[in-house]
């Protein structure tokens, strides 16, 4: 009896082991299945978005192509490519790396602001600066989500064109 128990105890675990596998392989060959396994995330069978650090490196068939500094930014620049949006994937990084410059200003001020050999004068100045810089950071930002709006319908139509079916009618 003890030795039934552990033989369907293999079973029940080679079983699951082997559809793991199964599932596994459909998602790694699956046009628009995206998921993650540690710090990789693997999207639609030909791309892989590797975290290193403060950064995320994407691949496309084992060859590098782009590194961006968010997983939403990298995931959306997969999607422009896979549907050929050349323009928009370009675009994306452009504003990313605006947006990354507009970060640095931005620090640049604010440490030239908390100097003491600074004069009131030059605050003011600054402080203006910082003041601009700030509110074209947040018109960057609100790009950058649009430009990740459009990448999400561009997905949706790829579904959308997947799931559409002719319908069979009884005449």
């Amino acid at each position: 009896m003890v030795g039934n128990n552990i033989r369907g105890q293999l079973k029940a675990k080679q079983a699951s082991n082997f559809l793991q596998k199964i599932a596994d392989d459909i998602l790694a060959t699956n046009p628009n299945a995206i998921f993650r396994n540690d710090d990789t995330i693997f999207a639609f069978a030909d791309y892989e978005i590797i975290k290193f650090s403060d950064e995320y490196e994407i691949w496309k068939q084992d060859d590098y192509v782009v590194s961006c500094s968010s997983c939403r930014i990298a995931l959306a620049w997969c999607i422009f490519d896979k549907y050929n949006q050349v323009t928009n994937a370009n675009n994306l990084l452009y504003l990313e790396n605006q947006l990354n410059g507009k970060q640095s200003e931005m620090m640049h001020y604010r440490h030239f602001i908390n100097s003491r050999k600074i004069t009131p004068m030059q605050r003011e100045i600054t402080l203006n600066r910082l003041d601009v810089a700030k509110d074209q950071y947040q018109s960057l930002r609100k790009q950058i989500n649009k430009s990740i709006n459009v990448a999400k319908y561009w997905q949706q139509k790829g579904f959308d064109n997947e799931t559409i079916r002719p319908r069979i009618t009884a005449d």
